[in-house]
């Protein structure tokens, strides 16, 4: 009889282990090359980190020198450098330009929400867009057969200093990195997307 309640409580456990193991979220450290010399750096944080808000990350970000990001109700950035400017609080799903005084390597530590969708803005918005780290997209043809009403993915080149651009039919199928921001275009006003990934 012992025997029975022991074998049970071992599949209850497992069960338990199992479902927990489904609906947790995954864990990431990625190191983050950053230009400097006045490179543009669009990155992408994880959908949970541990940022209040712009003035943490430029802390964190060694030589640092900007943090950005696009508002599309005014049409600009809002920008904190470290002493003025709009100390903005971080959205999950966002990618943010920063700029660095000095190259380096950036080491960014979260984890993933997989139930959040990130609401897209059409009519011609910007959106600087995370895709998260586990993505199954490898590129741009994949990420813009994904998103509903997708006009536009583009990543910005610094070797080149100008955008890659594809647009479903011709452009740049650029590979998607883990860590840069992406810059998504869609048709319709408001697009409700939530990333697939491994």
């Amino acid at each position: 009889m012992r025997t029975k309640v022991l074998l049970g409580a071992a599949v209850a456990l497992m069960l338990v282990v199992s479902v927990a193991t489904i609906g947790s979220n995954m864990g990431f450290k990625i190191s983050i090359p950053l230009a400097a010399g006045g490179y543009l750096n669009w990155i992408a944080l994880p959908y949970y980190d541990s940022y209040s808000n712009a003035a943490a990350i430029f802390s964190d970000i060694p030589s640092c020198t900007q943090v950005s990001r696009w508002d599309n109700p005014s049409g600009s950035y809002q920008t904190w450098n470290g002493v003025k400017g709009t100390n903005f609080t971080p959205v999950a799903g966002e990618a943010y330009l920063v700029k660095v005084s000095v190259a380096g390597n950036w080491v960014v530590v979260g984890s993933h929400n997989p139930g959040f969708a990130l609401s897209l803005s059409g009519n011609g918005a910007l959106n600087w867009i995370s895709v998260p780290y586990h993505t199954v997209d490898t590129n741009a043809a994949a990420l813009f057969s994904e998103i509903s009403s997708c006009t536009q993915v583009s990543r910005w080149d610094n070797t080149s200093g100008s955008y890659q651009t594809w647009n479903g039919v011709k452009g740049t199928n650029f590979t998607l990195t883990p860590g840069e921001g992406v810059l998504v275009k869609v048709s319709a006003t408001t697009v409700p997307w939530t990333p697939a990934h491994y």
